[in-house]
């Protein structure tokens, strides 16, 4: 028996965790319908190695996932590449399959919501 899927798009983005609201902000907007926060120990990129500091959180960094339909990765992103100007970050766009797409398709919020 074949399980039927459908096609979605999974964003990762890797943020600092005093910006976490502002990019919940933005998926609520575009009507995204739910999203995880993982928190990190430490990486490297192009700044250099970094690590949590558990005293005072400064380097605290969050692995954020979320799965939409590809009209709002498009603007998620779209929004996310004007974000990036201001905070750093790191996005990656990945393909996904699904079961229960009506869970991963949102309408953009409208203002007075």
């Amino acid at each position: 028996m074949a399980v039927s899927t459908t096609l979605c798009k999974r964003l990762e983005l890797i943020i600092a965790r005093p910006h976490l609201q502002i990019f919940a902000k933005l998926f609520e907007t575009a009507g995204v319908t739910g999203w995880t926060a993982m928190k990190t120990a430490g990486g490297t990129g192009t700044s250099g190695i970094w690590r949590e500091d558990q005293l005072t959180g400064a380097d605290e960094h969050v692995v954020v996932l979320a799965i939409m339909d590809a009209a709002a990765a498009e603007a998620v992103l779209e929004e996310i590449s004007t974000l990036f100007a201001r905070y750093p970050g790191v996005v990656s766009v990945t393909d996904a399959q699904v079961l229960r797409p009506e869970r991963f398709s949102g309408q953009p919020k409208k203002a007075d919501q």
